[in-house]
């Protein structure tokens, strides 16, 4: 009887580690999240501010490209099994400092309560350690964030490979023809309305970029 209490105080106190942990804590998520919870989102957060800082060159900082929204419509389209080992290593990064603590007082809190030059210092020992498994997670990591960030309209407008502002043409087949399964009654353009795609010559790589690329990287978001 006395063991089997033992085990119950040990499964409740268990129990509780593991909700102040895991869940306990964490700011609210932002809204629209379709996989993350509140804690991956901090974590995405924690992450993304430390590995692109701001004035590190490009246009929008991790904290502003807000990747928790792009990395949650990321693993929204990805095979269930995919998305479960992102998680995952989101996870064992977040909890990591339980055997790898940070350097500072507090150092065994989880990742995203860290100091920005704490989680720093984490992130340069995991991608030097001398195990190959730590320096792995590392590159893991570093591989999930660097693609959502460098996708962000902002950047790639930066990077000048947002697409360019191209006005639409109006062919034949539009003046002619109306949308399949509709009346021709719905043809919007007239003889007057065709344009010439030759007229218009190459594309010039100096040309404009899509404006909501370029409002993107006026205003830091992702959402433009």
């Amino acid at each position: 009887m006395l063991t089997g209490l033992l085990l119950v105080v040990l499964a409740a106190g268990f129990a509780v580690f593991v909700h102040r942990r895991g869940f306990a804590g964490y700011a609210p998520a932002p809204a629209g999240l379709a996989v993350l919870h509140r804690g991956e989102a901090a974590f995405v957060h924690a992450v993304a501010e430390v590995l692109f800082p701001a004035g590190g060159g490009m246009a929008v900082s991790g904290a502003e490209a807000q990747l928790a929204q792009v990395v949650d419509r990321h693993l929204a389209a990805l095979p269930r099994t995919q998305r479960v080992q992102i998680r995952l290593l989101f996870h064992v990064v977040e909890h990591l400092t339980l055997f790898m603590p940070g350097h500072e007082p507090g150092g065994r809190r989880r990742f995203s309560s860290l100091s920005a030059a704490a989680r720093v210092n984490l992130l340069e020992r995991l991608a030097r350690h001398r195990r190959s498994g730590f320096r792995l997670l590392f590159t893991a990591l570093r591989s999930v964030f660097v693609l959502a960030y460098l996708g962000h309209p902002g950047n790639l407008s930066g990077l000048g490979l947002a697409p360019f502002e191209i006005e639409p043409v109006v062919s034949d087949a539009e003046v002619l023809f109306p949308r399949v399964g509709a009346l021709p009654s719905s043809i919007a353009f007239t003889a007057s309305d065709r344009t010439d795609p030759a007229a218009r010559g190459p594309l010039d790589p100096q040309g404009p970029r899509h404006r909501a690329y370029a409002r993107a990287a006026r205003s830091g978001r992702g959402d433009a």
